[in-house]
């Protein structure tokens, strides 16, 4: 359930004052996209609970300093997007990972994958580890962009955001990392 701009702000107030309610209505709004993000990126529904909390501790520290203007979805992820990058950085033993990518431009990767990973599900776990293999071998921030599209379900523009690059960027790198995952894909599909 996506707010509009008005209904945000509105959100938004009630949590720089303080009610409690906002607060569980902002989170409520908000956890399942953080954590899809986190949990395809780390491949560990712990620590990606771990760094959703986190993310909601940092907005409760610092929405009193937010400026509105528009970009708050911009803002919470790119909180999230560092933490993730920072605990990475920080533990070089447990690699960054991707997962499935299914929007517009690359559909037809994914379709036969389900949306979401079931643990007992053994007919396509094969598949979605090729596919976190495959993802592993773009670059991060082709990866970030990628993920940052399906599971954050952000626009290109509040991608560029986050990640500071200019919108041509974000979408000449969403194409062309597109691009290098089908040919990694159908030379793992030869291979097999």
């Amino acid at each position: 359930m996506a707010l509009d701009s008005r209904a945000l702000s509105a959100l938004i107030q009630r949590c720089r004052a303080g009610d409690k309610a906002a607060w569980d209505e902002f989170v409520g709004l908000y956890w399942e996209r953080l954590f899809a993000y986190a949990h395809k990126t780390t491949r560990n529904p712990d620590l990606a609970s771990d760094l959703v909390q986190e993310t909601f501790l940092r907005v409760v520290q610092k929405v009193g300093r937010y400026t509105e203007e528009g970009k708050f979805e911009a803002w919470l992820f790119r909180i999230i997007v560092n933490l993730v990058r920072d605990h990475a950085r920080s533990n070089s033993r447990r690699p960054v990972r991707s997962t499935v990518v299914d929007f517009e431009i690359g559909k037809e990767i994914t379709d036969h994958l389900p949306a979401r990973e079931n643990a007992d599900d053994a007919e396509h776990r094969e598949e979605r580890e090729k596919l976190y293999g495959a993802l592993e071998q773009l670059p991060e921030l082709d990866r970030q962009v990628l993920l940052l599209r399906h599971y954050g379900s952000l626009s290109f523009k509040e991608i560029a955001t986050i990640i500071g690059c200019p919108l041509g960027t974000v979408l000449a790198r969403a194409h062309r990392a597109l691009g290098k995952l089908r040919v990694i894909m159908e030379v793992d599909h030869e291979a097999s």
